[in-house]
């Protein structure tokens, strides 16, 4: 009997989890599981070591080797054949956070606002939220060179404010943040916009 699977750690939430060709119509379906996500976005968009990849994930490195070896698999096949690719979401926690123009209520502001509301959700429920002062405001910074930075170590996975230049987004979604561009928010629209 083989052992029962460790629980990966899990960080990287994906925005977008069906893709379709829009030229070539199939049958097939291809599931990316999350934890091939994860090896993917580990070492292709943020460039670790398999060892590095496999400590921030939790698995020894050659059980990160079969599991990134299996998402690239898959991913071409995806590009080969023209099947659709759908990637297993198993994450249920994510942080968003929203650039607010008060301290003590949320009014969403553009990324250079004074305050940054940080959200943790878990199950669909706001588990945890903080407030801090916003470091591009703060030390009169711009954005794309503070915000990215700020996210990755407080493991954020989207960012909303009324409005996100080009490449803050590209910025930000170099560190796997998503930005997310609202005129008005409420803490009920951070479930609603992620999905």
């Amino acid at each position: 009997m083989g052992r029962d699977k460790l629980k990966r750690n899990l960080q990287f939430k994906p925005r977008c989890r069906e893709f379709t060709s829009k030229t070539c119509k199939s049958e097939d379906i291809i599931h990316l599981l999350h934890e091939e996500m994860e090896a993917l976005y580990l070492m292709d968009n943020q460039g670790l070591y398999q060892a590095d990849a496999a400590e921030q994930m939790g698995v020894s490195r050659p059980t990160f080797a079969r599991i990134v070896k299996n998402a690239r698999e898959k991913v071409s096949m995806m590009l080969i054949t023209g099947a659709d690719l759908v990637i297993e979401d198993t994450k249920e926690d994510y942080s968003v956070l929203v650039a607010s123009m008060k301290e003590k209520e949320l009014v969403i502001g553009k990324p250079d606002a004074p305050f940054l509301m940080l959200y943790h959700i878990s199950e669909k429920k706001i588990n945890e939220m903080s407030v801090m002062e916003n470091p591009v405001f703060v030390e009169n910074k711009r954005p794309g060179q503070v915000l990215p930075t700020l996210c990755n170590a407080k493991q954020v996975n989207f960012l909303i404010a009324t409005s996100i230049g080009e490449g803050l987004k590209s910025a930000l979604l170099s560190k796997g943040v998503y930005a997310i561009a609202k005129k008005r928010c409420t803490e009920e629209d951070l479930f609603v916009c992620i999905h």
